[in-house]
């Protein structure tokens, strides 16, 4: 077994329970029950990196992870949350026999061991911070879409330590508002209270502070095994190996992602399925934040998390749905969550007090990096200070498109590719929103600088790259999360989750494990009525987001609109079918028409991002694909994106689309605009009106090319996409005008600094 999080937790305490020999290899440190040594001093001492602490924050290429590395896993830090994942979920690429009626059993068994409970059973009462929220959403009309999760806490109001049902001591919670730093009031239902605790008692040998870096398949005349190679940093790095006929991944979605990329990078395990790696996601998240809100929010009063509200709009697979949770943090994480308080200008007294520095430009990723690294060194205050006390934080998170991808570059660093441009919908909205609720406080709103700055979203959920599939074709795993080609080894954790859950997504992955392990059991045992021993006690649970009323047009949409722009473009040209042509040549062309409708939601933002990426909307016509006009309803469009290191730009354009019969299609193309001189500028305008496209099966971009073609920006075009410029979230003519005015400056600069060879 590799990790103690939700997957490793359950999977070891089940396997042990059936009578099997069990060990856990765990890369984090143990954190003493009965001593508890959780940090207290700045951040940067509770970090994986640099002190082997219990915070693994991760700056990979296009996404900012935070995940634990402790006995305990993600249990230790997160929010406590536990809400079932809606049915819809599972009709998104789940493989055959998921759905949610199949999994609420194991959802309630789950909820059995952890003990969930919501805030309004605290003896307490509501902290400052729910309160706000709910009075905040309730002004906005939202007061229906109002949930209170479930929480793994202990609300005792006795903070004696006294056995659980599991016969470990626990005390009640003291809203201390240190959940994420460990609890050493030990009222946290974390994994090692219940599932590790029995696996323990069940005979499981827990080795902690060791580090799985191979694993490698062994034939022999007894059959597969496969022999796992780490390094006990308890033992000053020594690498050691352990032999097992059943292995069980469980290191969460990067990390064991990670281990099987350097497992066929090392040529081990070369038959891994090529969708290892894909189907990446941040689960949605974003944070937002209002500052000097009006009445004191006290966000270090309370569980981190108390209570949310639910956006769903119909008709929008991805950006439709949503959720916003409030968010409390101790006063050990103010220097670094201050950073994002807004200012007129980018360089305020604390980012230049951080980062000296004379350039007029932004901070890059790097320089974010650096400044927050500084500010993680800095002493937290010995009391929450009155400007935190004001401050309120929001954590959002939805249904991203799960198109991400986890990959080695050069054979050895870890990269993730996140494509933010075909996200951005979710993105926009759920600002929107956040913008909402902390102008119902009163407060001055903000984001994450790496999603202000750099358009770098921060995700404490990573999902996917180990995908289950009904095949190899279509994930890495099947239905019970055995890999592939390779028969008995096992990923058990968020990495096999095939879609983002929108929700907080540890209890969908301990009812997945419970599920997947109990069905595992059975198959090597052969006793097909084997259930876990707990399951007798657990009766069903009602899920409070479940019973959560969603208008039939959907919840409200949000009042902030932000200053966007929208405007029409027409495309007109032809194609010519591949397929068809391979035998005797190309088929005749065929007419094609586009009518597209582009929506810049922030144009401030839109101008800052190096990729201008804008979503697309309308209808596409293609003779011989499609009978009649149909439907782009989740295009992205990139005003001048770069074409390498040198001044050239590009108008690219991603149309997915369905042709007749319900096959999914995608049209990619761009507009090219090369460096020609100012003296050339008409030539490389009317160089530019081309769009020369392909049309490939699918949505991914290596699907099999079907067409190619090309349409034209007439005159007569540009005339109408001028006319029906629209500006969305002005409220005065002067910002309209502005908005206009700034997009087209933007515009005819960008084409003359490629005239001139600028980059």
């Amino acid at each position: 077994m590799i990790g103690t999080g939700f997957g490793g937790a359950v999977s070891a305490c089940r396997l042990a329970q059936a009578g099997f020999a069990v060990t856990v290899l765990e890369r984090g440190r143990r954190y003493d029950q009965k001593v508890p040594e959780f940090p207290q001093g700045p951040p940067d001492q509770w970090l994986w990196k640099k002190t082997g602490g219990m915070y693994d924050v991760r700056p990979i290429d296009q996404m900012r992870v935070v995940q634990s590395a402790a006995y305990g896993g993600g249990s230790l830090i997160y929010a406590n949350v536990h809400l079932r994942a809606p049915a819809e979920v599972f009709a998104r690429g789940w493989p055959e026999g998921y759905n949610r009626e199949a999994l609420d059993p194991y959802y309630d068994l789950v909820a059995y061991m952890l003990d969930i409970q919501p805030i309004t059973r605290s003896p307490g009462g509501l902290p400052p911070k729910t309160r706000q929220m709910f009075e905040a959403l309730s002004r906005l009309g939202r007061g229906g879409q109002v949930f209170y999760p479930p929480l793994a806490l202990n609300f005792s109001d006795d903070p004696t330590l006294r056995p659980n049902k599991f016969g470990v001591l626990q005390g009640g919670c003291v809203n201390c508002g240190e959940c994420t730093l460990g609890c050493v009031h030990r009222s946290r239902n974390t994994l090692d209270m219940n599932y590790l605790a029995l696996a323990e008692r069940a005979g499981a040998v827990m080795r902690t502070r060791c580090e799985v870096e191979l694993i490698e398949p062994l034939s022999g005349a007894e059959g597969r095994r496969y022999r796992v190679t780490y390094r006990d940093h308890g033992r000053d790095g020594q690498v050691l190996s352990e032999e097992a006929e059943h292995v069980f991944v469980c290191g969460g979605a990067l990390n064991s992602t990670e281990l099987l990329l350097r497992c066929r990078e090392a040529g081990v395990m070369r038959e891994l399925s090529e969708r290892l790696g894909a189907g990446y996601s941040g689960n949605g998240d974003l944070l937002a934040l209002g500052f000097d809100v009006a009445a004191p929010f006290d966000p270090e009063s309370g569980p981190p998390i108390t209570a949310g509200v639910v956006y769903a709009r119909p008709g929008g697979r991805d950006a439709g749905w949503f959720l916003i949770e409030d968010g409390g943090f101790p006063r050990q994480l103010w220097p670094i969550l201050r950073l994002a308080r807004p200012h007129t200008h980018w360089r305020s007294r604390l980012f230049t007090e951080l980062y000296r520095s004379r350039t007029a430009q932004p901070p890059t990723a790097a320089v974010l990096d650096e400044i927050v690294e500084r500010a993680s060194k800095q002493e937290p205050p010995p009391v929450a200070p009155e400007e935190m006390r004001h401050t309120a934080v929001f954590l959002v998170m939805g249904r991203d498109l799960a198109n991400g991808r986890i990959e080695l570059v050069k054979g050895s660093k870890l990269s993730v590719r996140w494509d933010v441009a075909s996200n951005l919908l979710l993105y926009s909205v759920q600002e929107r929103l956040s913008q909402d609720i902390v102008t119902q406080l009163k407060g001055n709103y903000a984001v994450s600088p790496f999603w202000r700055f750099a358009y770098l979203p921060i995700t404490v959920h990573s999902l996917g790259g180990c995908r289950m599939g009904d095949s190899a074709d279509e994930g890495v795993t099947n239905g019970l999360g055995e890999v592939f080609n390779y028969p008995n080894l096992f990923v058990l954790d968020g990495s096999i989750l095939p879609a983002a859950t929108g929700v907080n997504p540890s209890h969908t992955i301990a009812a997945v494990t419970e599920r997947n392990i109990e069905r595992i059991i059975q198959r090597i045992t052969g006793q097909e009525g084997w259930t876990a021993p707990e399951r007798a006690h657990a009766t069903p649970y009602a899920d409070p987001l479940t019973a959560v009323a969603i208008p039939a047009d959907g919840t409200a949409p949000p009042r902030h609109t932000g200053l966007g722009l929208m405007f029409r473009e027409r495309l007109a040209g032809s194609w010519e079918s591949l397929s068809e042509g391979a035998a005797a040549g190309r088929a005749a062309p065929r007419p094609v028409r586009l009518h597209l409708r582009i929506t810049i939601s922030y144009m401030a933002r839109f101008i800052s991002d190096p990729a201008h990426p804008a979503a697309v909307t309308g209808t596409l016509f293609a003779e011989g694909l499609t009978a009649r006009k149909t439907a782009i309803k989740e295009g992205v469009w990139n005003l001048f994106a770069a074409t390498g290191p040198g001044p050239d730009r590009e108008i690219r354009y991603v149309l997915p689309f369905y042709g007749d019969g319900g096959r999914r299609f995608t049209l990619r193309g761009a507009r090219v605009f090369r460096s020609r001189g100012v003296a050339a500028l008409w030539r490389m305008w009317r160089e530019g009106a081309a769009l020369p496209f392909r049309i490939q099966e699918g949505e991914d971009e290596q699907g099999r090319v079907v067409g190619e073609g090309m349409t034209r920006l007439r005159p007569i075009d540009v005339v109408h996409l001028l006319l029906s410029l629209r500006v969305s979230g002005g409220r005065i003519l002067p910002d309209k005008a502005r908005a206009v005015f700034g997009f087209l400056t933007f515009f005819f600069r960008t084409l003359l600094q490629v005239a001139l060879g600028r980059s």
